[in-house]
């Protein structure tokens, strides 16, 4: 099983102290970790939120993305696309880094006419001591290239300890400058117990958590943007 941003929440909860390990008996709810992004105004500040072309929405990333410890059907793309009633295709792969996933973009997301994609990466490259420059630029290079393609980037921002250490206002960063959508705080207290299949992987509850946080930050996007006529017709009124 290839390295994943699951390892991070791994790494979290090494430094949480044992009383605390069990966390608040409800997690914080979608609205509570997304914050300002459901009220933020997007008027020219997303790429190609108005372009209206391409055909698939497509989940970039690691094993997370993939569903290691669950399989895809109970991974967060698939959720997602149940919440948000739109066809969704699954291009994550175990032990992903930034480089490798830039290596396979055109293959596995352009030449698959995309529409929107979400990019869920970063975490391998932690794991691998990658360094944060060449991390957000390795991110910078693939939100650009699928910009140029014509289709609008999401942003997973991976913020857990202690990933947010080195790579802190990474995200932010290529976001504000590449004009791409920003979702913070995804992973965000999904590294107890209860939440994870493995060591390393959410199970199907912190899946179900990942999908709703990610279904609640695409809400002002998805509204504001055009979408392409073969989606647009599958979406309920």
């Amino acid at each position: 099983m290839g390295l994943s941003v699951g390892s991070l929440l791994l790494l979290s909860a090494c430094d949480i102290p044992p009383e605390a390990a069990t966390g608040p008996s409800d997690i914080a709810s979608p609205e509570e970790v997304l914050g300002e992004v459901l009220n933020e105004d997007l008027g020219g500040t997303v790429k190609n939120l108005n372009r209206g072309t391409g055909e698939q929405i497509i989940a970039l990333g690691d094993s997370i993305t993939a569903g290691a410890g669950v399989g895809p059907a109970a991974a967060y793309p698939n959720l997602l696309s149940q919440t948000l009633e739109l066809p969704i295709v699954n291009q994550g792969r175990g032990g992903d880094t930034t480089a490798t996933a830039l290596n396979r973009l055109q293959l596995d997301v352009i030449d698959a006419n995309p529409w929107l994609v979400i990019v869920g990466l970063g975490g391998n490259d932690y794991l691998q001591q990658v360094p944060p420059t060449e991390t957000e630029a390795n991110l910078r290079q693939i939100v650009t290239r699928l910009q140029q393609s014509g289709a609008i980037v999401v942003l997973l921002g991976m913020d857990v300890s202690p990933f947010n250490g080195s790579y802190e206002g990474l995200y932010q960063r290529v976001a504000n400058e590449a004009q791409a959508y920003l979702i913070p705080g995804v992973l965000s207290g999904l590294n107890e117990a209860r939440y994870l299949s493995d060591p390393i992987h959410p199970n199907q509850a912190g899946h179900e958590i990942l999908a709703s946080r990610v279904a609640e930050g695409l809400k002002p996007l998805l509204e504001a943007a055009t979408l392409p006529a073969n989606l647009a017709n599958q979406r309920p009124n």
